[in-house]
């Protein structure tokens, strides 16, 4: 009986239809929750770096692609100021309408896709905001904002 239902045209069209709309929809359930998982594992990285003071660890967290040496030096130097004070909480969260504009002259090293605010354990809960974006199939880096080409 299940044989003559699938010689029937339609039917057949009915469980292509309905087989693609599930095979798509794990597709994009897979590849929200590995992105999830990734945003994730970026922060613990970088609580595990800030927990053991450890400056460079921190800064392999970032994208260096296209940085030129003057940016990176000012950001070492922005590490160097903040890679010792304790963190009380990190938390990633979307992107927001002002996340999206890079700024007067500035452009992202990679595609910005969340934010990390990281919110220190001081009396005055100084906090810092990074970008992060997907690099590639290795995983999430921290974006690293460039002057704009003229």
């Amino acid at each position: 009986m299940p044989l003559l239902l699938l010689r029937r045209t339609w039917l057949r069209r009915v469980l292509a239809a309905i087989l693609g709309l599930v095979l798509g929809l794990a597709l994009v359930g897979g590849l929200g929750w590995r992105n999830a998982r990734s945003r994730a594992a970026l922060a613990d990285d970088l609580r595990r770096a800030f927990a053991a003071q450890d400056a460079r660890a921190i800064e392999a967290l970032f994208c260096w692609d296209g940085v030129d040496a003057a940016t990176r030096a000012r950001l070492r130097l922005v590490i160097q100021q903040e890679h010792e004070l304790p963190i009380a909480s990190i938390v990633v969260r979307p992107l927001g309408p002002f996340d999206r504009q890079p700024g007067a002259g500035l452009r992202p090293n990679l595609e910005p896709d969340a934010v990390l605010e990281v919110t220190f354990a001081t009396t005055d809960r100084l906090s810092a905001a990074y970008l992060i974006g997907r690099d590639g199939w290795a995983g999430h880096r921290l974006v690293v904002m460039l002057p704009s080409a003229k």
